[in-house]
């Protein structure tokens, strides 16, 4: 008995090395972009990095307030928003945001999803256990 449980607790240690070495902390992060342009670039690099070493990890981008102009396809900041989009980083605007901004949906770069409230996605994500971030 005493031989059994030694084995299953070595199990879960290895288990758990495991899964630091894969270098997973969470179902996923979700990373708010409000603030001003330099806001966003850091959110963007920040996904960006962090997904380099959190590989199981899903990431995403949320996006409101002015920033989501920074959306669109003729911003500046589209290159990057693509090379993030590629590595599967998830770019989202806040569609409350949008119709303040007096935006649509289609005024957005390709693959930018929208959520009705922002600020309530992240709120929900967190409930599901992911981790939250505001550079």
């Amino acid at each position: 008995m005493r031989r059994a449980f030694l084995l299953l607790l070595l199990g879960f240690s290895f288990a758990a090395s495991a899964f630091a070495a894969d270098g997973a902390v969470s179902e996923g992060i979700v990373i708010q972009a409000n603030g001003n342009q330099a806001d966003f670039k850091r959110a963007v690099i920040l996904a960006s990095n962090m997904r380099e070493v959190l590989t199981k990890a899903k990431f995403e981008i949320v996006v409101y307030g002015p920033n989501v102009h920074l959306l669109t396809p003729f911003s500046d900041e589209l290159p990057l928003i693509q090379k993030v989009q590629g590595e599967g980083i998830d770019v989202i605007a806040c569609g409350r945001t949008l119709k303040t901004e007096h935006m649509s949906e289609s005024d957005l770069a390709p693959n930018v999803k929208v959520v009705p409230f922002g600020a309530v996605h992240i709120v929900n994500r967190e409930k599901q256990g992911w981790q939250y971030l505001k550079p």
